[in-house]
């Protein structure tokens, strides 16, 4: 009996994988079939694949998840073109943050979202129509009847694996501190209805930073947790606050959230030197407000940088942290974080078949926040090879494909 090749649809063969969640670093060729890992092995015939790509002297990764951006594109003008913004920089699973509420995900889950080829998850936000009133008013919790949590839980319960959670922002342009609380105890309701995740933008919070640690439990997410803000999560004297300390003990995630605007560099320098390393690594990638807008303030200026993923991969690996644990932050931990770890975050035998590829330049590298400050590195990760389902979505500046919402 003959036994012929599985006609393997795609292979990366003669690179290096990075797979925090295996384990793995090391010289790896690696298989894709029906949109799963197929075969990861020290070397695969290429003759068994209907396409192989060349990547020796180059890092693979399993797909970069960004837990915290703004996707939905054409539903607000906060949103960034997922694909165009995702792919190019090995990102390919990104979760929105809140851009929709109960009253207008619908249209994100059934036409935007499906339009593109980055896998793409959310949470909704509190307030009914998410940040659709942002570039207007500035916030979206200034009358807080726009608060329904039985609605907002169903929805989350009745789309479970593409609901993760509840977003709620505790910023001063989008709830006034008298309302704070209460719109904390809503989010809180309908998170513990739904039976899911609360996520809580923590930058620039209207009531002080313990109170609102007070409302997460394990599994919940502090995003922007490493603001320079005067409620950051140092004390006066650049010490973690215990409250920070106790939230990380019971499990609350430490979310990055970079944004542009809500990452001090020297507030995750004296967390890391305090030994507090952020949990997951995320962009908050937007489009920012336009000058002379009711959200437009000195530290949202147009023209400022918001990084996508491999930057900022690359940006905590110049801090300090080695690139093993850079990564997990970018792969494996999030995929724990939305529960989603037996099919993302890794490049294991069937696991979805995510991966990124990057060369690794050496150099002299530049990376700043608002605040003024920078860190210098010798490494970026640039993507050379973006693989989403198996097949590649994105090579050398060309997207393959491209959804058209």
């Amino acid at each position: 009996m003959i036994t012929r090749p599985p006609g393997y649809d795609l292979i990366l063969k003669g690179g290096t994988l990075l797979d925090p969640a295996q384990g793995i670093n090391d010289r790896r060729d690696i298989a894709f079939k029906d949109g799963l890992v197929a075969q990861v092995a020290k070397r695969i015939d290429p003759a068994s694949g209907g396409a192989t790509v060349d990547v020796s002297g180059k890092l693979i990764t399993p797909g970069l998840i960004d837990l915290h951006g703004h996707f939905y594109h054409g539903g607000n003008a906060i949103s960034v073109h997922p694909d165009q913004m995702c792919l190019p920089s090995g990102t390919t699973t990104g979760v929105d943050a809140g851009s929709a509420g109960f009253e207008n995900f619908l249209a994100m889950r059934d036409y935007v979202f499906p339009a593109h080829r980055t896998r793409l998850l959310a949470f909704l936000h509190i307030g009914g129509v998410g940040l659709a009133l942002n570039r207007l008013l500035g916030g979206g919790l200034h009358d807080m009847r726009i608060i329904d949590v039985d609605q907002t839980a169903d929805a989350i319960k009745d789309n479970a694996g593409f609901c993760f959670g509840v977003k709620v922002r505790m910023h001063v342009n989008a709830v006034a501190y008298w309302n704070a609380h209460q719109a904390m105890k809503s989010a809180r309701a309908a998170a513990d209805q739904s039976g899911s995740k609360l996520m809580v933008h923590v930058s620039g919070t209207p009531i002080p930073l313990p109170e609102v640690l007070e409302y997460l439990g394990p599994g919940d997410i502090s995003t922007h947790a490493f603001n320079g803000n005067p409620e950051s999560i140092l004390d006066g004297r650049g010490k973690l606050r215990p409250e920070v300390r106790a939230a990380v003990d019971r499990g609350v995630i430490m979310d990055v959230a970079h944004g542009g605007v809500c990452c001090d560099l020297e507030v995750v320098k004296a967390s890391m030197e305090q030994g507090l390393l952020p949990d997951t690594i995320s962009t908050d990638i937007h489009n920012p407000p336009p000058a002379g807008s009711p959200v437009d303030q000195t530290a949202y200026l147009a023209d400022r940088i918001v990084y996508p993923m491999n930057d900022l991969v690359s940006q905590f690996h110049s801090l300090g942290i080695p690139l093993v644990d850079a990564v997990a932050a970018a792969t494996s931990r999030p995929a724990q974080v939305l529960g989603l770890q037996d099919t993302l975050g890794s490049l294991a035998v069937g696991m979805s078949g995510d991966a990124a590829v990057f060369d690794q330049q050496e150099g002299r590298f530049i990376w700043h926040d608002m605040a003024g400050h920078s860190v210098d590195g010798h490494v970026r990760l640039d993507t050379f090879l973006t693989v989403r389902a198996g097949t590649i979505a994105w090579r050398e500046g060309h997207l393959t494909q491209i959804g058209e919402c």
